[in-house]
């Protein structure tokens, strides 16, 4: 063989490999998909991740296995899916608050969320709602106020998130009110307290509220949103309850880590937007209290950025931080 063969074999094999690469990619997926919630089980993130799960696994023809990683309101998980194999097999159902607020809430946060995490599709946006237990002599929001005004530090409040911790804060500040904060690993286990009357108020997702306050446990004193929402008509806004200046929502996502073949994070984000966009799953999200807000991974990025830059300010502003 000449050198001008050779030279020619050589180009040859070289584009087979560059052909063969997407041709292996397009294998995946060959094993189940892990989504990490960093969530405990119960609560409302977990519960719209367990009604899209299926419906993503049905799609790539592969279980996905919901992973709820709790704890540190949500930085366990984050990190666990920053540091796993960028091979489109780990995936985390992420907030607001666990890829945007956390990185300002909590001292040395361990990683970069616009760096480390790679955006696959926006999926909903939720409703928080001010809560108190169905047996609480407080019945508005005016009551939590007087309350907190008249006895500095007596009332507490819960919280096992981040979200949670922030909408609180938010409403001490602009209410001009001090209560004594409680951690929680979960959100579950602080709604559990707070209707055993262990805690005296939380901020939560609609999603998990609603069917406790429906059932008489809980009893909702106001939404947070700048309007009510279209999933509680009826229920008045902080601001309209005398609070100005406080809202508070968040979003939620798909996100794979860094590095991971844009043939499978292009294949991820087609299948979650069908699914996403399907009008009988957004009557599902719905059902459960969540909003739909399906958007591409370029959507999603736009809005972690925005958020990033939004929360530092508030968080700094308020001197906010996570325990």
């Amino acid at each position: 063989m000449n050198l001008l063969q050779k030279l020619f074999a050589g180009l040859l094999a070289t584009a087979g490999l560059i052909v063969s690469m997407p041709a292996a990619a397009q294998s995946w997926p060959s094993k189940p998909v892990t989504l990490i919630v960093p969530q405990g089980a119960g609560g409302s993130t977990d519960a719209l991740a367990r009604l899209l799960a299926p419906l993503l696994g049905e799609r790539l023809g592969q279980t996905v296995v919901i992973d709820n990683r709790a704890g540190a309101g949500g930085v366990l998980g984050v990190s666990a899916l920053a540091k796993a194999p960028a091979d489109g097999y780990t995936l985390l159902f992420g907030s607001s608050t666990t890829v945007a607020a956390n990185v300002f809430l909590y001292a040395n946060f361990p990683i970069d969320p616009l760096k480390d995490l790679v955006p696959l599709a926006l999926a909903a946006d939720a409703p928080f709602v001010i809560v108190v237990p169905g047996s609480s002599p407080i019945k508005s929001l005016r009551d939590l106020v007087s309350t907190a005004k008249a006895s500095p530090g007596k009332l507490n409040f819960g919280y096992g998130t981040s979200s949670a911790l922030l909408c609180m804060e938010l409403l001490q500040q602009a209410a001009s009110i001090t209560m004594t904060k409680v951690p929680y690993k979960s959100s579950a286990q602080a709604l559990t307290d707070l209707i055993g009357g262990q805690l005296d108020v939380v901020c939560e997702p609609l999603s998990s509220s609603a069917p406790n306050a429906k059932a008489g446990r809980l009893r909702i004193l106001a939404g947070t949103g700048a309007q009510r929402s279209s999933l509680a008509p009826d229920l008045e806004t902080v601001g309209e309850a005398g609070v100005k200046g406080m809202t508070y929502s968040a979003w939620v996502g798909f996100f794979a880590p860094a590095g991971v073949p844009r043939d499978i994070s292009a294949r991820l984000g087609q299948e979650l937007m069908a699914i996403l966009r399907d009008p009988a799953v957004q009557d599902k999200m719905r059902a459960i209290n969540w909003e739909p807000r399906p958007g591409d991974a370029e959507a999603l990025r736009e809005i972690h950025r925005a958020e990033m830059k939004t929360v530092e300010a508030t968080v700094k502003a308020a001197g906010i931080k996570a325990e």
